[in-house]
């Protein structure tokens, strides 16, 4: 089978995500499914002749998360917070913080990706869980060249994988 390529920007890095009503579940007894690029987060179907895809029930998220480790800060209106990553996707991250956080918080996080540049800013990211230290959060809002930097760092990430 022939690697996949974004529609939009042309890049491997693309996933299968989970299918979104009724017309798509109705395509994929075509063989038609749902892919989200990695690295610009582009949504789109793609034929793909023969090929049954099994439902995985435990992961929903539409992005790969890829381990990496690197210092954090959040903050809100009442917590400022540090903590280190566990791993990291255009989506979201995970990372340990002794600080108590809850599901549901909604926080400003600085990603400090290299000693050499400054934090990539995420203007809200949600906290998606919280398992004893480890905290997930989706990112939710943030400018575009903030964004366009991450995509370069988790590019990054993908080749070298």
């Amino acid at each position: 089978m022939a690697q996949l390529k974004c529609p939009n920007c042309s890049r491997q890095f693309v996933r299968r995500v989970s299918r979104s009503g009724l017309a798509e579940s109705l395509l994929s007894h075509v063989y038609v499914y749902p892919f989200k690029c990695q690295i610009c987060g582009f949504r789109f179907r793609m034929l793909q002749w023969s090929v049954r895809y099994v439902r995985v029930e435990e992961d929903h998220r539409e992005y790969d998360r890829m381990p990496k480790s690197f210092p954090l800060t959040f903050q809100d209106k009442i917590l400022n917070g540090k903590g280190t990553a566990i791993n990291v996707s255009m989506g979201g991250c995970s990372f340990s913080t002794l600080n108590q956080m809850a599901i549901g918080m909604i926080f400003q996080l600085g990603l400090q990706l290299s000693e050499d540049v400054v934090p990539v800013e995420v203007d809200a990211a949600v906290v998606r869980y919280v398992r004893g230290q480890s905290v997930g959060v989706e990112f939710l809002q943030w400018r575009q060249s903030e964004r366009e930097r991450l995509q370069l760092f988790v590019r990054g990430l993908l080749i070298g994988r």
